[in-house]
């Protein structure tokens, strides 16, 4: 791809090219080069389902992208049937209790005689998600000093509030809950990227967001930004492991970085008495 910003290619195209993106960089940075390079991101159909229709319903509702099956469970023949034909149209085809939850968790449920959870309900989160101008999973492709070719794909953006977001479903969408999250999972590391491909392309952010709902009934969400530092840090991050693949892609070689070998002290939670050291027990 020629780097711009593209607004007509697919999700399954976008994923096709050769370009480097932020889950690759997030394996490289968070296991290793050898991860990164060699594994295979698999996550079962029904989890793709899950985070494939949340993003539809709270990006893009209007498109009805996200349909209901009459069938009770995924295992009928009629129901395989369907969920075909629906992926060839680019939707996705949900039994009701996982329909269920994709309304909850975009749209909120009825307690007490009002709407409370979702995405929607959430006054930040909906801003954006209801901005006129939001342009949604663009595909923004730059080149990098190093000479390679990065890409992203931001679930959101508008010029008038000079924001990019992306939609997260959560364990926990608490601000301490996420926050074990977003570090661990190398999220900040994602957000760096995007708004590194975000300036190459022109596009202006003062606002970076991860727009959480939590997964369990009735399904809270919460706004989470990063602060200027963590966004540098991820930037750091970021750039220094472009250096690092550039170089990998002239050698070949793509280590776990683990050394030689390792040696293992005993953990404090083993016994150390004379009982255990001296005897054959």
């Amino acid at each position: 791809m020629k780097p711009g910003i593209y607004t007509d290619l697919t999700n399954e195209e976008y994923h096709s090219t050769t370009a480097i993106s932020a889950s690759f960089l997030k394996s490289w940075i968070l296991y290793s080069p050898f991860h990164a390079h060699y594994g295979k991101g698999d996550i079962s159909q029904l989890i793709a389902d899950i985070g494939t229709a949340a993003h539809s319903e709270s990006l893009e509702p209007e498109k009805g992208n996200v349909v209901l099956s009459t069938e009770k469970t995924r295992a009928t023949k009629a129901f395989k049937e369907h969920y075909e034909e629906c992926k060839q149209q680019g939707k996705v085809l949900l039994p009701q209790k996982d329909y269920d939850m994709i309304k909850g968790l975009v749209h909120g449920v009825e307690i007490e005689e009002k709407k409370v959870g979702g995405l929607f309900n959430d006054p930040a989160c909906a801003k954006l998600l209801k901005a006129k101008d939001k342009i949604c999973e663009a595909s923004l492709f730059a080149e990098h000093g190093t000479g390679l070719m990065l890409k992203a794909r931001p679930d959101i953006y508008s010029k008038e509030l000079k924001a990019m977001g992306d939609v997260k479903t959560a364990q926990d969408s608490s601000p301490m809950g996420f926050s074990r999250d977003l570090f661990r999972r190398g999220y900040h590391i994602q957000a760096s990227h995007y708004l590194l491909l975000a300036e190459a392309n022109g596009w202006e952010v003062d606002h970076w967001g991860f727009l959480t709902v939590s997964k369990t009934y009735p399904y809270p969400a919460h706004y989470h930004s990063l602060s200027d530092n963590a966004i540098a840090y991820g930037k750091m991050l970021v750039n220094r492991a472009l250096i690092d693949i550039a170089k990998a892609k002239e050698t070949g070689d793509y280590p776990t970085n683990w050394g030689a070998f390792s040696t293992h002290e005993l953990p404090q939670w083993m016994p150390e008495s004379e009982e255990y050291l001296d005897g054959d027990n």
